[in-house]
């Protein structure tokens, strides 16, 4: 999918969810903060460039993390958010050259349809998010050489996703997978270190907070 079809996408999201905002929920608990902890495995991508180039789980574990996001359910069906979080990959080896950690800071606007309309005790959705996220250099290691290998760069971001809530009182706890792109890194090293974009799969497990 290239950059012109994505933004199209995200454009009709969101003229479709500000077509529905005349829809009110009648709940007081239209604002919320959501509180997760998440493991990120990749899905895809190459670390780098030419024969025996390491894909990005051969470089990298499967990241560890959390974050924070406010949330306005302004309608029956749609809710607005923003959000932040932080992801450490531990940094392994492959074939001897050894890869430090790479640290991933997403920082994005969104949007939750709701399947069921209305507050109700379990409340499943589907979700998008477009933004973007900051990457740490990355130095690698072979023998006694040591080099940086990417710099550390702002890169695009979105995902899609869904999940699901379950709410009592002023509280809920949520359980949700997204699939999620990122643009690729800054090389710092020339040819062998220009790898692809990404793709993650966060999966998140959180409370939330009701106003």
């Amino acid at each position: 999918m290239n950059g012109r079809s994505v933004t199209y996408l995200v454009l009709c999201f969101f003229v479709f969810v500000l077509a529905q905002s005349s829809h009110y929920v009648s709940a007081e608990d239209d604002l919320s903060l959501h509180f997760w902890g998440q493991v990120s495995p990749f899905i895809s991508g190459e670390a780098g460039s030419g024969s025996g180039a390491p894909d990005y789980d051969d470089a990298f574990d499967c990241g560890i993390g959390g974050g924070v996001e406010i949330s306005w359910r302004f309608s029956n069906r749609f809710s607005f958010l923003s959000g932040i979080g932080y992801e450490n990959y531990d940094g392994d080896s492959h074939q001897g050259i050894s890869f430090d950690d790479l640290e991933i800071v997403p920082v994005y606007l969104g949007g939750k349809f709701h399947i069921i309309p209305g507050n109700t005790r379990w409340d499943p959705y589907l979700r998008m998010n477009i933004g973007a996220a900051h990457l740490s250099s990355v130095d690698v290691s072979y023998h006694s050489l040591k080099g940086e290998y990417w710099d550390s760069s702002w890169v695009f971001l979105y995902d899609v996703g869904g999940g699901l809530e379950y709410r009592w009182e002023q509280w809920g706890a949520f359980l949700e997978i997204r699939a999620r792109f990122l643009d690729n890194p800054d090389s710092a090293m020339g040819h062998p270190s220009e790898a692809d974009s990404l793709w993650t799969l966060p999966i998140s497990l959180g409370f939330s907070y009701y106003f």
